[in-house]
């Protein structure tokens, strides 16, 4: 296995994988370099206090055998001898010897186990002192008495030791600190396997949770687990979904309220002729208000709710990137990220929603920027079809009512082609004649046609048609057969400028 092949396998893994291997990792190598240590080091521990212990033993036997090997006091000298073996279970054998290394004495110890022997020889060291008190034939009158001392080598003392004893208390030693060692592993194992199993199921439930936001389903709930900032981030998650809920079940409420008053309105305006155009025209009017008011609840509400969890997502990002250059802090980073991107997709879609209730690029630009971009749009949106657009004349002078009429129009035009005519190239054409006062709005398609007679009750062309007539125009359709070869549609629309 290459490192190109390592770094894609470590990267398929899970988090809780990672957090495991790079915990349990360094921990086994800590125990498995102390256990090596405490052996090496107990080892030389008895390897030392061995030595040292002969040298001690040899010298002490050299020195208090000295007086008994000087007065041939053997069984005295056995007797401590085997004191000393019996006392110190260390010692193998203990022989005196003669100034010649003949064997004068020789004591055994009884156990029988002893390994990795080890030899100590001290000699044994006799001092004699002399002094002369008759002066010689040859001494001068009031001469002082001669002194003096010699040393000479009585014997020697041989020891043999055995580290076995020793040993065995080490292994006694070493196998306590094992055992303490092997519970710390199993600790830190224990704590690394829950800490990973808690991080992997807090972030399970942070990503199912957007997941089930992201596709409308706000009533979320997740427990709250854990407390510092992955508890927080669990609490902000819920008061989100909680504050998407309310406010999209208030918003829904507002919207079928206000649109059974608009179907209301509505119908009572159709069943009077002199009043129907004034009253499509109120009800054109309190659509707009209502778009702009929803726009408004929209973007003041979903929102605002939308940036506090993307500020809470970068928050975590945040505190993973103080936690350090370690893998799991750039998981929890990247999953930060994610949620973040989530956030930032919902409100993106809700200004994509924010817009198509309430151009607001009809006050900035002007109707030909607004429906220009519109085009624009269209074009990206659907790129089996091209759409194109025309303008010619001095648009600055008509009212907000009817800029916004006419933009409604072209986009209610543009859309049949797409849902209904299937067509691959669409045309707006918009004329101001000064002379006149006229407008000449012209929106073409090259689709599949319709038959009027079936069609003029959809809301699409009955919308259209009431704009044009609460603006005081006129409005005429050519199409042609479905599914024949002279297709397509004209919608031609002629308003007082």
């Amino acid at each position: 296995m290459n490192i190109s092949q390592g770094f894609n396998l470590w990267r398929n893994w899970s988090i809780r994988q990672r957090l495991l291997l790079i915990t349990l990792l360094p921990v086994t190598y800590l125990f498995c370099m102390l256990v090596w240590h405490s052996y090496w080091l107990h080892s030389r521990e008895a390897d030392s206090e061995i030595d040292e212990r002969g040298k001690i033993i040899s010298q002490l036997l050299a020195k208090s055998s000295e007086y008994e090997l000087a007065s041939n006091r053997l069984p005295e000298l056995k007797l401590s001898v085997d004191n000393l073996l019996q006392s110190e279970r260390s010692i193998v054998s203990i022989d005196i010897l003669g100034p010649d290394r003949k064997s004068l004495l020789h004591s055994q110890s009884l156990e029988t186990d002893q390994i990795h022997l080890r030899g100590f020889e001290t000699p044994i060291v006799k001092r004699l002192i002399w002094v002369s008190v008759i002066p010689g034939a040859d001494a001068a009158p009031h001469e002082p008495m001669r002194s003096g001392n010699s040393v000479q080598i009585a014997g020697y003392v041989y020891v043999v030791m055995s580290p076995t004893d020793l040993q065995r208390k080490q292994q006694h030693r070493f196998a306590l600190e094992l055992l303490v060692a092997a519970l710390g592993l199993l600790i830190s194992g224990g704590m690394a396997v829950q800490l990973s199993r808690t991080l992997s199921a807090s972030l399970k439930s942070f990503i199912e949770a957007c997941r089930a936001i992201r596709g409308g389903h706000y009533p979320v709930q997740i427990e709250v687990s854990s407390g510092g900032e992955i508890g927080e981030l669990q609490a902000s998650i819920n008061e989100m979904a909680q504050s998407l809920q309310q406010s999209t079940s208030e918003l829904e409420n507002k919207v079928a309220q206000r649109t059974r008053e608009l179907e209301r309105s509505r119908n009572e305006a159709l069943k009077a002729n002199d009043e129907k155009r004034k009253l499509i025209q109120k009800v054109q009017h309190i659509v707009e208000e209502e778009r702009k008011s929803i726009a408004i609840e929209v973007h003041d509400e979903l929102n605002a709710a939308l940036i506090t969890a993307r500020l809470q997502a970068q928050r975590i990002a945040d505190l993973a990137d103080s936690m350090g250059g370690g893998q799991p802090g750039q998981e929890i980073k990247q999953h930060a990220l994610s949620i973040k991107q989530i956030a930032r997709t919902l409100y993106d879609n809700g200004r994509a929603l924010v817009r198509r209730l309430r151009p607001e690029v009809l006050d900035m630009l002007g109707l030909e920027g607004a429906i220009a971009e519109m085009v624009a749009g269209y074009n990206n949106l659907h790129p089996s079809c091209h759409f194109s657009s025309e303008v010619h004349g001095d648009l600055s002078a008509l009212d907000n009512a009817s800029a916004m009429s006419i933009y409604r129009i072209v986009q209610e035009a543009l859309s049949n082609s797409i849902k209904h005519a299937e067509a691959h190239e669409a045309a707006v054409y918009l004329e101001v004649d000064q002379e006149s006062k006229s407008i000449l709005l012209t929106i073409t398609d090259d689709g599949k046609g319709f038959i009027q007679n079936e069609s003029t009750n959809g809301i699409g062309l009955v919308g259209i048609r009431e704009r044009v007539f609460a603006l005081g125009g006129q409005m005429q359709i050519d199409s042609g057969q479905p599914d024949s070869e002279n297709g397509g549609t004209v919608i031609t629309i002629r308003l007082k400028a």
